[in-house]
């Protein structure tokens, strides 16, 4: 179990130190901006199926 241990806390450090790197700031931000135009494209089809959808009494 201790190399386990060892392999997991390499990859963890290996990861942080690529977090903290020009590399990984250039990567957050990069996912950062692909959620945010998925979570717009999202509502954008959200709402073109809610102004699609047949009207009903009762609902908006």
């Amino acid at each position: 179990m201790g190399s386990a241990g060892i392999g997991c806390g390499g990859i963890l450090a290996v990861m942080g130190l690529i977090l903290v790197s020009p590399v990984g700031e250039w990567l957050i931000k990069g996912i950062g901006w692909v959620l945010i135009v998925i979570g717009v494209l999202v509502v954008v089809t959200g709402i073109y199926q809610w102004m699609k959808s047949p009207r009903r009494d009762g609902y908006l």
